[in-house]
């Protein structure tokens, strides 16, 4: 055990307050436990003429691994006529203790009653320093009260700091987010209004709905238009190619079919207010031709491919041609393979047929590299 006196002044006049610490370090582990009675140290017990005690405080304790630290702070003033110009010391204090030993049973041996002397503790009376003191230079009054609303502060300066900088955080990734949408590209967020499946089967749903008036009226130069419509946004699919969305309004459509205007099919999505979207594809008969040109010469998809060929050229032509007779047969041929092209590709759009697609052409181009 082992404490010390501090004040905060080495040297006062008469009826001058100042402050006194008692600080205290005593033993406390695991083995062993020093017990002190602290009753006689409370300000509102304890005397020490012939100063007088007009209040004070007791802290909160401080532990570590191995001692235990409290203190007490009084407020002590001198009213004496006899005491001019000498050094008037505190009264001696004794404080009991025993040593509390810990067992391996986990049971407590308590030792004999011991007294601690505090240290001696001198105050100059006027503006003299004492002779005992070791400093000319008064020391500062700081407690344990000043250090915990120091580390109070230093905690809530902390936690204010790691807001402030989560939420700058949060503004610099907001501040990416729109420079980033800002050197997007402005189609970008139109590009996927509908979904491609549904933009297949709505492509099928037309070929479909073309047949039946095929067969209740015969070809037309229209009915060839909205075939050819429906072919070109498979084509766009087959070739890898982007289709063009965009949101239709209050369209007055000439039928209850899903064809809007000429190279247009109209795509129903959401409910149960749902949005109807103008898809359309721009793949011309050339363009499927230099894509068959450079896959290989058998297979499906170069049968595919050659399908769709034909059926563009004779429905463009169908639709742009300045005859007036038009080839039923040939068009009802190329319609019921331009639905089982519609029917392939819909099928390649799955995400494992996607893979398996993609992985299969950069095979082809690599053995037609290695060939050459």
């Amino acid at each position: 055990m082992q404490c010390w006196w501090r004040t905060s002044a080495g040297a006062i006049r008469v009826g001058e307050p100042f402050s006194l610490v008692l600080t205290c370090a005593v033993v406390e582990n695991d083995a062993a436990k020093v017990v002190v009675d602290q009753s006689k140290l409370e300000p509102s017990v304890i005397q020490l003429a012939p100063f007088e005690v007009t209040g004070g405080s007791h802290g909160a304790d401080l532990r570590t691994d191995e001692r235990r630290f409290f203190q007490y702070e009084y407020r002590l003033r001198l009213i004496a006529e006899n005491l001019f110009g000498r050094d008037v010391p505190l009264p001696e204090t004794k404080l009991s203790y025993h040593v509390q030993s810990q067992t391996s049973q986990r049971s407590a041996i308590q030792g004999r009653d011991q007294s601690y002397v505090l240290p001696s503790q001198s105050i100059r009376v006027m503006s003299m320093v004492p002779t005992d003191a070791s400093d000319i230079r008064d020391t500062t009054t700081e407690t344990f009260a000043d250090v915990d609303e120091r580390s109070f502060r230093a905690n809530l300066l902390i936690v204010i700091g790691g807001v402030l900088f989560a939420l700058a955080g949060l503004m610099a990734l907001l501040a990416i987010v729109r420079l980033v949408n800002r050197f997007r590209k402005p189609a970008a967020a139109t590009d996927r209004l509908v979904s491609d499946s549904a933009i297949l089967s709505a492509a099928s749903r037309e070929l479909n709905a073309v047949k039946r008036a095929r067969e209740d009226g015969g070809w037309t130069p229209e009915l060839a238009g909205r075939a050819l419509g429906a072919l070109r946004v498979a084509a766009a699919y087959a070739l890898g190619q982007n289709v063009g969305q965009s949101t239709v309004g209050s369209l007055q459509l000439t039928d209850g079919s899903h064809h809007a205007q000429a190279g247009n099919i109209i795509v129903q999505t959401g409910w149960p207010k749902g949005k109807r979207i103008a898809v359309s594809g721009s793949i011309t008969p050339q363009a499927v031709a230099r894509e068959r040109a450079r896959a290989d010469a058998g297979g499906r998809r170069a049968a595919m491919l050659e399908s769709l060929e034909q059926a563009l050229t004779r429905f463009t032509a169908a639709q742009y041609g300045r005859g007036t007779d038009l080839d039923a047969a040939a068009l009802d041929e190329s319609l019921a393979a331009g639905s089982r092209a519609v029917r392939r590709v819909k099928f390649e759009q799955l995400s494992l047929m996607k893979r398996f697609t993609r992985r299969r052409v950069a095979t082809e181009v690599e053995n037609r590299a290695w060939s050459r």
